[in-house]
């Protein structure tokens, strides 16, 4: 596993941009899948998180206020969670470097979700290791008492929310990017774009929403295609093109 090199805040909060996470995220890649690099497909994140950063991947009826899809313990605690026996809440036992996914994802219909908040949440382990640790003299960042941290709910949008007015914040944004640039390497997502246009008779160029109807159409079918090709949701491959500049509004 390569190790984040990079400045930190007092609480230990990576300073770092965008295009120093995507640079990590391709060193990443290289260094883990480098057929995934250049070569569009899908990345094995399963296997990524267990044997490339050593976790355990765990699933479980997470117990919240709010909805919780998946957690890494940065310390070893407890959990709150739906017994699958009972029905009944009870408290687990977790241990450092355990991430648990919510047996919601576990469907079908959510495999792309499932596998974006599995890299959120791998994202938050190569990233922030030192802002939940137990001895961070900064103190506890952790949105819970027990180091444990959130990775989506089903009311927060960190991709698109500029306001980054807490630590959380932050974080939740950084791991949120680096999550799109494993799953979307920008070298293969460049190929794809280029392959997208040369099928539809096209040269490659920017998107503008809003300019023309078929603009409007190649907006869509250019995210239905990123979708389909690297195994996310249409929301996060729609997101990963505005943000590379792919897609834009007029």
């Amino acid at each position: 596993m390569l190790e984040l090199v990079t400045s930190y805040s007092l609480s230990q909060v990576p300073y770092i941009t965008y295009d120093a996470l995507e640079e990590y995220a391709e060193s990443l890649i290289r260094d883990f899948c480098p057929q995934n690099l250049c070569t569009p497909g899908v990345v094995d994140v399963e296997r990524m998180l267990e044997y490339y950063l050593g976790l355990d991947v765990d699933f479980q009826r997470i117990v919240y206020e709010q909805r919780i899809l998946g957690l890494t313990a940065f310390s070893d605690g407890v959990l709150d969670v739906l017994s699958a026996d009972t029905n009944q809440p009870e408290t687990i036992f977790v241990k450092r470097g355990t991430v648990i996914i919510d047996t919601s994802l576990t469907t079908k219909s959510n495999l792309q979700r499932r596998r974006f908040t599995m890299t959120h949440e791998g994202s938050h382990w190569l990233l922030h290791r030192k802002a939940l640790a137990p001895d961070n003299p900064y103190g506890n960042i952790s949105a819970f008492e027990n180091q444990y941290i959130a990775a989506k709910t089903g009311r927060i949008d960190y991709s698109r929310s500029m306001k980054e007015r807490t630590d959380i914040d932050i974080m939740e944004r950084q791991a949120d990017f680096l999550a799109a640039s494993i799953l979307m390497p920008r070298p293969a997502l460049r190929k794809s774009f280029r392959t997208f246009f040369e099928e539809n008779g096209e040269k490659p160029r920017r998107i503008v929403r809003n300019k023309t109807p078929m603009d409007d159409c190649f907006a869509k079918q250019l995210t239905e295609y990123i979708a389909d090709v690297y195994a996310v949701s249409k929301r996060a491959a729609l997101i990963r093109l505005e943000k590379l500049g792919a897609i834009a509004d007029r």
